[in-house]
């Protein structure tokens, strides 16, 4: 009986500390919008039907996103930005992938945040694309200026 009962405990013991690895292995690493950006595969841009924006002006949505081991987006939450243009980010946004986030050699999920700037003239693009560059400029529609300089602020 009692050699029955500390092989149950030790089964037990063993299947606990298998469900802890695997619990720990599928937890999501946060990761910078600019390092995920380096690994798009695609980012199709969100469609406006009409701006619903004045011409010579912009406006810029952010999602937070979780994205899977594999690179697929698996959630996306809307966190700030301009309201009315929060349906057509989140649906865009849900349809881009990733190549894998790679941790020791091994796929892992991450959060990160996405975000989409909206043109004037009806055009959307993410801020910081595929090069992993970006977010420097927000460009304006022809015949409005030049584009505005993202400055970082001095600490």
């Amino acid at each position: 009986m009692a050699l029955r009962l500390s092989i149950t405990i030790l089964g037990l013991f063993f299947c606990q500390q298998a469900i802890f690895t695997v619990a720990q292995d599928t937890r999501a690493l946060d990761v910078p919008e600019k390092a995920m950006a380096a690994l798009l595969l695609s980012h199709e841009t969100p469609p406006l039907s009409a701006p619903p924006l004045k011409r010579c002006s912009n406006a810029l949505v952010v999602v937070r996103v979780l994205v899977d081991a594999e690179g697929k987006v698996n959630k996306a939450d809307f966190e700030s930005g301009y309201s009315e243009l929060k349906d057509s980010a989140l649906a865009a946004v849900r349809r881009w992938t990733y190549r894998p986030y790679m941790v020791s050699g091994k796929p892992t999920p991450v959060r990160t945040q996405a975000s989409i700037l909206y043109l004037g003239d009806g055009q959307a693009l993410p801020m910081h694309v595929p090069d992993g560059k970006g977010g420097n400029t927000l460009p304006l529609p022809p015949g409005c200026g030049p584009a505005i300089q993202i400055k970082k602020a001095p600490n």
